[in-house]
């Protein structure tokens, strides 16, 4: 289920289709295996294909439906599970939960529909309407509230996101992100910027792969994948309707608001919809210090962000502009330690950044069983740093970087009865102009060309059993001076599923994965403050083999549902930053790291109790191999334990509440300290901590919902990483009108 069991998705029923008169989709992987589900129930049919099929069909965006007899489960939270109060004569809610768990659909996995009982990769789907339950504001703060997912965050609003512990040291490159499947990463640092200029707003649901993705996705899709899925015009149309909107308004303390309005329209064959979002904090004032008189001003955020987009049969076109400027503090004085981030307090940093995103996709049924999908690309971005200059403070640094990329892809569907097959190929071109480049580099040398091939297949010999396998193809064309050791990489993975019985389902999979290095670690030459930062031509790409077995069972009626992961990654050629001298580091390759675990995860409705509840461990046992002169030794950031829990629970049809919970245990952070007993310099251990969010909501009349919103409701004390505390309790309230 969402976040905590893995394999969920939504599905394509919706309330004004009854099941027996919704169409099947011509030459989806999904519609040719619906007959092979189990006999003793008929499969829900998929409708017809959507003009942005890149993305799974979907159920209108909703909030929590309380004219269910009892909340759903969490995967299900956007979906229309079709209530046995209402309709007498349908299933009982748990045959409806079988049945649309059985053709639920994603299309992270393998660029299809499929059907998500048949996707051999742990794979998480998460509503919009769970993240919003977190009460975060940025992916990266709601995204550590489910399984394997872990954020941290730092000096300088430098954000690490990863999975199952293979970290990024603050730049989240390896875990890709994306938006409607094309990539958003940055082409210079090859990371996410996962605050608020990667908002929470006009999604509708995110998909998450934990693990590696190369096979269809290339470099970055190290760690896992993030699909952030936007809503459609007609998920806004709702009751026969040929227009929709909605608006939201959130307030609370530090002077923070938050605000959103979305509107949708059809006319004829064109819809279309126009968003607007706005955030606006001073922030938490997480460095006041009253002994020195230190006021934390630099918490600041100013973002704007407008969103549109245009669905003409099988074309669709959207774009978006988003201009943010926020502070970026810094943390305390540790230790000068290479280009650490957080060497001494910066009060009076400040970053404005503006994105540009466009995209034009065309999705066309050519045969019964040929299906192409195409579209190209831009992204733009400006980011300016103004940085206190450590030796003269009334003549800050103000550097500019802009990068530009430019990219497409075509592929393929074809389904010849029991198999199915998905093939194409990408391409992107990114340029960079950024003044901090190593010697002998002009701007015109910090650019890079990426082809890729895949190829990835389905069979099913029998209906118990799903063989899949894949591989994908890149060559990267980076002038030889930046990259002297370039390599091309080929990405192989194979799996089996095999149902042995409806109620119980084994998984395996085997998945090769890679990162090439960045232009900034192949090219920087960056001084900040009172460091230095160079980049290295001679990097090696990383890679990742993964194997991965899971189980899931379903007792109880299919009420509950239980799943079990074990997984063993062997990673090469690690890039990290290394100390060479004073406050100089470079990055360099550090050898190689193992990781292996397990997740057990479980998800449960209580109709007695009106409530659904979700609870998830997990295992991590990360090692960074001996290399050179040192020895073995935990990674960074790589806690062993971690337990998510979720709970929600309706209050009649009037109002409802979700509380969500994170235990995350000790682990090593990067930064360093002087044992006063020996005078040597040695590796943080940061405790563990426990933190929970909560949401209480009233449904004041139809489409009107008030809540409020608690944030480290127990006030919690602790470092997410050295130097830098988490912020305390905070309060929010928030009215959503939806029409």
């Amino acid at each position: 289920m969402c976040g905590l069991t893995a394999h969920a998705a939504g599905t394509p029923q919706t309330k004004s289709t009854p099941p027996a008169a919704t169409s099947s989709s011509s030459g989806s992987s999904s519609g040719t295996m619906a007959s092979d589900a189990p006999k003793a129930r008929k499969p829900l049919p998929l409708p017809p294909p959507s003009s942005s099929s890149n993305v799974p069909q979907r159920a209108p965006f909703t909030g929590p439906a309380n004219s269910r007899p009892l909340p759903p489960p969490s995967a299900l939270a956007g979906v229309d599970i079709p209530d046995p109060l209402a309709a007498p004569e349908a299933a009982s809610l748990e045959e409806s939960v079988q049945q649309l768990l059985s053709e639920a659909v994603v299309s992270t996995a393998s660029k299809r529909s499929q059907r998500i009982a048949d996707v051999p990769m742990t794979i998480s789907w998460i509503p919009a309407e769970e993240l919003e339950g977190t009460g975060q504001f940025s992916l990266c703060e709601a995204i550590q509230y489910f399984p394997g997912m872990e954020c941290r965050r730092g000096a300088m609003r430098k954000a690490a996101v990863s999975a199952r512990g293979l970290g990024s040291n603050y730049l989240s490159n390896r875990l890709l992100l994306l938006q409607d499947g094309r990539p958003l990463t940055d082409p210079w640092t090859g990371q996410f910027y996962a605050d608020e200029t990667t908002p929470l707003t006009n999604l509708k649901q995110i998909e998450v792969i934990r693990g590696p993705g190369s096979t269809l996705y290339g470099s970055n899709a190290f760690s896992g994948v993030i699909n952030m899925i936007s809503r459609q015009p007609k998920d806004l149309m709702q009751d026969g309707r040929d227009w929709g909107s909605d608006m939201r308004l959130l307030l609370g303390q530090d002077r923070t608001w938050r605000a959103q309005a979305t509107a949708a329209g059809r006319g004829g064959p064109v819809e279309a919809l126009i968003s607007y979002y706005g955030f606006g904090s001073d922030g938490p004032q997480l460095f006041n210090d009253p002994k020195i008189g230190r006021v934390d001003n630099n918490e600041d955020s100013l973002v704007h962000q407008v969103t549109g987009r245009v669905n003409i049969k099988s074309l669709t076109l959207d774009a978006s502009f988003t201009n943010g400027e926020i502070g970026r503090p810094g943390g305390h004085q540790l230790a000068t330690v290479g280009n650490c981030g957080k060497c001494h307090y910066t009060p009076n940093d400040v970053e404005r950044v503006q994105n540009f995103n466009a995209s034009a996709q065309v999705d066309q049924q050519l045969t019964d069983n040929l299906r192409v999908f195409a579209q190209a690309y831009t992204f733009f971005k400006r980011r300016e740093v103004e940085m206190e200059n450590a030796f003269d403070p009334e003549s800050p640094q103000t550097p500019l970087g802009k990068r530009r990329r430019i990219g497409g892809e075509a592929r393929g569907l074809l389904t010849l009865g029991d198999l199915t097959v998905t093939f194409g190929g990408d391409y992107k071109n990114d340029l960079v102009n950024n003044p901090n480049i190593l010697p002998g580099l002009t701007m015109e040398d910090t650019t890079q060309d990426i082809l890729g091939g895949f190829l990835d297949a389905e069979y099913r010999p029998f209906s118990q059993l799903v063989l899949s396998a894949g591989a994908r193809y890149d060559k990267y064309m980076i002038p030889e001076k930046v990259w002297q050791t370039r390599t091309d990489q080929i990405s192989p993975r194979a799996s089996v599923v095999f149902h042995a019985r409806p109620e119980l389902t084994f998984r395996a999979n085997y998945g090769r994965a890679f990162r090439a290095p960045t232009l900034a670690e192949l090219a920087i030459n960056q001084q900040m403050y009172a460091s230095t930062l160079l980049g290295n031509s001679t990097l090696r790409a990383e890679t990742l083999d993964t194997v991965e077995a899971s189980v899931d069972f379903w007792p109880f009626e299919r009420t509950v549902r239980l799943t079990g992961t074990g997984f063993y990654n062997l990673a090469r050629n690690f890039i990290n930053q290394e100390l060479l001298f004073g406050a100089t580091s470079q990055f360099k390759n550090v050898g190689d790291a193992r990781v292996m675990g397990f997740e057990a995860e479980a998800a449960a409705q209580v109709a007695a109790i009106n409530s659904s509840f979700d609870v998830s461990y997990q295992f991590l046992d990360a090692r960074a191999l001996a290399f050179e002169n040192r020895p073995e030794r935990p990674l960074d950031y790589a806690p062993q334990h971690r337990v998510y829990a979720r709970g929600r629970t309706n209050f009649g049809k009037l109002a409802f509440a979700e509380i969500y919970a994170l235990y995350v245990g000790e682990r090593l952070d990067s930064g360093s300290l002087e044992n006063p007993a020996t005078g040597k310099f040695e590796q943080v251990k940061l405790p563990g901590y426990f933190t929970a969010t909560a949401r209480v909501g009233a449904n004041v009349t139809k489409g009107l919902t008030v809540s409020v919103v608690g944030s480290n409701l127990f006030n919690a004390k602790y470092d997410e990483s050295f130097g830098f505390p988490a912020p305390p309790l905070s309060l929010f309230s928030e009215i959503k009108f939806q029409y």
